[in-house]
């Protein structure tokens, strides 16, 4: 897929030629059509978004024009030519809605400023539609189709046999499904989507069940056919919700709704839906629970229980209960598609647009300059073990080398009945202090109350057998297999890593090995919590959607990883659970924390709205959401109005500063996230034309930030609140907060007490995400880069470079070794934020509406050995962006850079240069080995900043390598 992407983001043509290459990586409703398995649109009126093939030696090449067809089976329509650049979100101009569950087919092709001629048409794309109003059919249907389980028995096989019979074929044969906690369907003895897991989507079920749709059209056959499915008890289970989480009592065991519409092609109809015609049963799996792991046993497996014919004289199939919807109507809940891809496991959850930079062209770094990253490459998909051992008799511990999430498939041997049990960890255990020797166990302290324990008995097939959980799922580094009777090797374990299915669309490498590791660590980390929606951690008695985890790595997580759908999701579960004044919760689902959210995980809700709108472009997803926000927002301004910011409602701070640091003030905290809020509704307001909204909350925020200096600024000491370095940066990254008569000096202080210990942090995950882009920002990036760059306590290099443990994934807490076992994931993404910064600022590419900035903060000469060379690409929607420099000795002079950048077809930038070093001037700016700035020459285009010292180009499409030198 990779190189397919690069081919033809590469494709040579000749501007007069009828070769111009057609658009490619199509997206529909935000879909990437290339990657998706069957593309399923929820709207009447989606849009659609392309790319422009990258012309060698060509630049400046923008779209002039574009056509799209559409065409169904009573349906067709053509745009004609539509003169526009536009190349992202474009309606169906003049279309008319499109219908639900059809067929369709589409293609597009495009006009340039290199040729009168279009280009070719891209291949004819398929995708169906869905039921529009699903809810509003499935209640229509009520008294059809029911949801089925069990309340005396833990039902989680069910199965139908059913004949299809027609004097014609098959049409189309279209399924909506939802089986609750987690479901697996299959058709005439066949998995229909076997690395689609833990489906549907975690959400608050009595206000939105997530339904899948499937096409069986080619998988039915005429006559009979059986369909099977699995169900497990998910989130849908009191198990996961026992204290200190909030209890959901009407929650109970799993159960199915499924509705399948066959259509013929004389147009005659029938339905198959869950009734009491189904058969269930107890099947192999005797329990599973998301925290507990699996109880199975095999003896029990009926291998061919989906299959017609199916004839079982040992187990008792019995009929269904109809059992309550879990949606409440009255609560205004609904029955929805699931519109946003799935959790998969394997190779198919991860999609590449951006691959090894070492395999890119145009990359100034080598392999050795990258240095060696401890973990294993996100391309793997499946992990085998790097090694076992066996520290007791009887156990097999085996190393995976890399934290991950997800469960083993194992090969065991055995005789039946005989059980093995299978445990998951992150850690060893540490050597006992009096004899300072580990014996190699696992360490399993921190999970708390969950045990991650899968217990498989064998049902004792000579050739040996395949265990594989499916209804739960682990985060872990090590596992240890207790029991089984014959010794396992390295090959006898495969480990599947599973998170939602998205595509890497950002990479970020260096000369700085620590930043690198880092860089690994946060892209593992983020994948390791997305599931279905963003969680705190993969493994203890927790992973719940904390909103301030989620708040804090949204925008580093859409630089790596196309998110879009996946946090669009997430904003619908937020407006879920939003009471009528528009408070909003800690968590979403509502489990741990509660109302009204501390404002610093409120923030949410504002903040992916807004990160969203940065990295797509899409203003609509800011009219969808800003009524939520603009409620949330006076939500918080109800309780000000009580309290001032002086004592603004808090719950948990900056969380987790390095011990043995303290909190600084947490009212300043919590109003910080308020006043962030604020400006971020002004800046919405204003994109959507809201007028009277901008006025109103542009005065409020001003009386917001005189406030806030008035009550949080100590004057006799000059710095905010106790001096601390968490209360400067906050009120630093406010805008127009600190005035300019003590900026300096409170920015002077923060450096300060950076520096006085020893070029080290004491902030919490809040002031941690404003910390480094604060600095580079405002003259220090010799510093930031110095602080990302430490391997001592605390940092995040320490986290890696300790005497106990090498992660890779980031750590809960900044000592994670020297901590208790109550609250300590080595998994946990909240002090991710960095990973923004890596993009924003080392890399220097940013967004300003449909223009991309590119900025890489420079350090001194002195320190640029810290990162000496950076590669940073980007898969945007227009193509991709790529920023590569050197500033080794080797590649160029002292008080110079070498900067590559490329720009995608039908794009616009502005490339900065910054001051290498205080007070320097440039002298000359060459471009290709041409001079287009100097004092004695300018050309249009280029800028000269003499305030600032900033260099600014603009640029259109194309490949560019300049050189600028500084004296």
């Amino acid at each position: 897929m990779f190189w397919l992407y690069i081919t033809v983001l590469l494709a040579v043509v000749t501007a007069n030629a009828n070769q111009i290459p057609a658009p490619f990586d199509i997206r529909i409703d935000h879909y990437k059509v290339d990657t998706t398995k069957d593309l399923v649109i929820n709207t009447p009126r989606p849009r659609c978004s392309w790319k422009l093939a990258r012309f060698n030696n060509e630049r400046n090449v923008q779209q002039t024009a574009y056509q799209i067809q559409i065409q169904s089976n009573t349906q067709q329509w053509d745009s004609g030519k539509i003169h526009s650049s536009q190349s992202i979100h474009v309606p169906f101009i003049n279309s008319d809605d499109l219908q639900s569950l059809t067929h369709y087919q589409i293609r597009l092709r495009v006009w340039t400023t290199l040729s009168d001629q279009a280009s070719s048409w891209t291949n004819w794309i398929r995708f169906r539609t869905s039921i529009f109003n699903l809810h509003e059919f499935l209640l229509e249907k009520s008294d059809e189709v029911y949801w089925i389980g069990s309340t005396q028995i833990y039902m989680n096989e069910l199965r139908k046999e059913f004949n299809v019979s027609s004097t014609s074929q098959i049409r189309s044969a279209t399924l909506f499904i939802s089986g609750i906690g987690y479901y697996e369907l299959y058709l005439n003895g066949q998995s229909v989507d076997p690395s689609r897991k833990l489906d549907p989507g975690w959400t608050t079920y009595e206000k939105r069940t997530l339904f899948a749709s499937y096409d069986l059209t080619l998988m039915l056959i005429m006559g009979m056919n059986a369909v099977g499915v699995k169900l497990g008890n998910g989130w849908y289970s009191q198990e996961q919700y026992v204290p200190p989480s909030m209890s959901e009592p009407s929650y109970g065991p799993p159960r199915l709704m499924f509705v399948l519409r066959i259509v013929f092609e004389n147009s005659q109809e029938m339905s198959v839906y869950s009734d009491q015609t189904w058969k269930g049963r107890q099947g192999s799996i005797v329990h599973d629970s998301v925290y507990n792991g699996e109880i199975v046993d095999s003896r029990y497996d009926r291998l061919n229980w989906a299959e017609v014919g199916f004839n079982d004289t040992l187990s008792l199939w019995l009929t269904p209960e109809i059992l309550p919807s879990p949606v409440n109507i009255t609560a205004k809940g609904q029955m929805i598609l699931q519109d946003m891809p799935p959790i998969r496991a394997g190779v198919d959850a991860l999609q590449f647009e951006i691959d090894n930079p070492s395999e890119i062209l145009n990359s100034y770094l080598l392999k050795d300059d990258v240095g060696d990253i401890k973990g294993r490459q996100l391309h793997d998909g499946i992990l085998k073990p790097i090694s076992v051992s066996t520290p007791v008799l009887g156990v097999h511990t085996f190393d995976l080398g890399q934290n991950m999430v997800g469960w083993c498939r194992f090969h065991f041997h055995g005789p039946r009945g005989l059980g093995i049990y299978i445990r998951h960890a992150e850690v060893l255990a540490q050597p006992v202090e009096s004899t300072k020797q580990a014996y190699g166990g696992i360490y399993t302290e921190n999970l708390r109350g969950a045990t991650q324990t899968d217990s498989y008995i064998l049902h004792g097939d000579p050739k040996g057998e395949i265990y594989e959980p499916r209804f739960t799922v682990h985060g872990f580094r090590y596992i240890s297999i207790f029991g089984s009777p014959n010794p396992l090797t390295v090959d006898d374990v495969e480990c599947l890593v599973v998170h939602s299915e998205t595509t890497v669309k950002g990479h970020f490498a260096s000369s700085n090995p620590v930043i690198n590791q880092i860089q690994h660590n946060v892209q593992w980390g983020q994948l390791s919590n997305s599931m279905s929606l963003p969680t705190d951690c993969p493994q203890r008695d927790e992973r719940k959607g904390w909103m301030g985890d989620a708040a804090l790595t949204a925008n580093e997580a859409l630089y790596n990883f196309d998110l879009i759908k996946f946090y669009l999701n997430f904003l619908n579960l937020i407006a879920d659970i939003q009471l009528p004044d528009g408070s909003i919760a800690d968590t979403v689902p509502v489990t741990f924390g509660g109302y009204p959210s501390d404002p610093n995980w409120g923030t949410a809700l504002p903040t992916i709205t807004w990160q969203l709108y940065r990295h797509y472009n899409d203003i609509q997803i800011l009219r969808d959401h800003y009524d939520s926000i603009r409620a949330y927002v006076e939500s918080i301004r109800a309780g000000y109005s009580k309290t001032g910011l002086a004592k603004l409602a808090y719950h948990y701070g900056d969380w987790v500063p390095p011990t043995p640091q303290p909190m600084t003030n947490v009212y300043l905290i919590a109003s910080f996230a308020f006043l962030h809020d604020v400006s971020v509704l002004v800046n919405i307001s204003q994109i959507i034309g809201f007028t009277n909204d901008t006025q109103s909350y542009t005065t409020f925020y001003q009386q917001l930030a005189e406030e806030f200096h008035r009550v949080f600024f100590t004057t006799s000491s000059g710095y905010y609140a106790d001096g601390m370095q968490a209360a400067q940066i906050l009120a630093l990254a406010l805008p127009n907060v600190v005035p300019a008569n003590v900026r300096s000096s409170v920015f002077e202080h923060l450096i300060q007490d950076i520096q006085q210990k020893g070029n080290h942090v004491s902030t919490g995950i809040v002031s941690t995400a404003q910390l480094f882009p604060l600095l580079s920002d405002n003259g220090q990036h010799d510093l930031a880069v110095e602080l990302v760059s430490s391997v001592t306590y605390p940092s995040y290099g320490y986290m890696f470079n300790n005497p106990y443990e090498n992660a890779t994934t980031m750590w809960e807490l900044w000592d994670a070794p020297m901590e208790g076992p109550g609250m300590n994931s080595r998994n946990h993404h909240m002090f991710s934020s960095i990973g923004a910064w890596f993009y924003s600022h080392l890399g220097g590419i940013d967004f300003q509406s449909d223009l991309i900035l590119i900025r890489p903060r420079m350090l001194s000469e002195e320190k640029k050995h810290l990162l000496s060379k950076v590669d940073c690409q980007l898969s945007t929607l227009y193509g991709l962006v790529h920023v590569a420099y050197t500033r080794d000795q080797r590649d160029t002079l002292r008080n110079s850079i070498v900067l590559r950048v490329s720009i995608p077809t039908n794009a616009k930038a502005q490339v900065m240069f910054e001051p290498l070093f205080p007070h320097a001037r440039c002298v000359s700016l060459t471009e290709g080995q041409k001079v287009i700035w100097s004092e004695d020459y300018k050309e249009n285009g280029v800028f000269y900043d003499v305030q600032t010292g900033l260099m600014t180009v603009q640029v259109e499409s194309g490949e560019y390598e300049y050189q600028a030198f500084w004296e």
